[in-house]
C-alpha cells in the first residue's frame, strides 16, 4: 500500500468515534425517520374516498358553500383533496366507514327523491335535496353521515386560503390587538 493512502496511525478514541457516527447514521437513515421528509405525493388508492366520491363531497360542499360576490365556493378552494385528506389521516375508521357508507346513501336518496345524478340537478333542486337530508338528519336516533359531511366542508373551506382571505376579513398578524371591534351589516366575520 501507497503511504500516501494512509494518514497517521488511528488511535482507539478516534475509531470508536468514527463507527458509532456510521452506525448511528445508518440506523437514523433506516428508521424511517427519513421518509417523512419526501416530497412524493401519496397515491390516491391510499386515500379513503374514491375520485368519484372525492368529486361528490366537493360537489356537496360547493352547495352548501356557493359562490357568492364577496367570495369565491368551495370548488374555488379545491377542498375535494382537503376532505379526502382529513378523513384519512384525521378521523377514525368508523367515521371514515360512515362516510364513505353516507355517500353512498346520498346517491341513492338523490336518484329517488329526484331522480338522478346530484352533479346534474340545478342549484335549487341540489339545495332543496340538502335541505331534506339535513332535515333528516337531525331525526333522533343513530348517528348520520351529513353532519360529518357538513363539519369536514366548513373546516376545509376556513382552513383554505381562499376561506380565510376571501370569506373571512383577514388581517395579517402580528398586528395590533383591539379587544374590542364592532362589526357592520354585511361585513365578514374575522378570520
Amino acid at each position: 500500500m501507497s503511504d500516501s493512502l494512509i494518514d497517521a496511525p488511528m488511535n482507539r478514541r478516534d475509531a470508536l468515534k468514527r463507527a458509532t457516527a456510521l452506525a448511528g447514521g445508518a440506523l437514523f437513515a433506516s428508521s424511517g425517520v427519513l421518509a417523512a421528509c419526501s416530497t412524493a405525493r401519496e397515491p390516491q388508492a391510499t386515500r379513503v374516498l374514491s375520485a368519484a366520491d372525492q368529486d361528490l363531497i366537493e360537489e356537496i360542499a360547493d352547495t352548501l358553500l356557493p359562490t357568492t360576490a364577496a367570495s369565491p365556493g368551495a370548488k374555488a378552494a379545491n377542498v375535494g383533496p382537503v376532505i379526502n385528506l382529513l378523513l384519512t389521516d384525521c378521523y377514525k375508521p368508523d367515521a371514515q366507514q360512515l362516510m364513505v357508507k353516507g355517500l353512498d346513501e346520498f346517491r341513492a336518496a338523490c336518484r329517488e327523491r329526484r331522480g338522478g345524478e346530484f352533479t346534474s340537478l340545478p342549484r335549487a333542486e341540489r339545495e332543496s335535496l340538502l335541505r331534506e337530508i339535513d332535515a333528516d338528519a337531525k331525526k333522533p336516533g343513530g348517528t348520520h353521515y351529513f353532519g360529518l359531511m357538513r363539519e369536514l366542508a366548513m373546516g376545509a373551506y376556513f382552513s383554505s386560503e381562499t376561506g380565510v382571505t376571501k370569506a373571512l376579513r383577514y388581517v395579517r398578524s402580528p398586528g395590533p390587538y383591539k379587544g374590542c371591534v364592532p362589526l357592520t351589516p354585511g361585513q365578514p366575520a374575522w378570520a
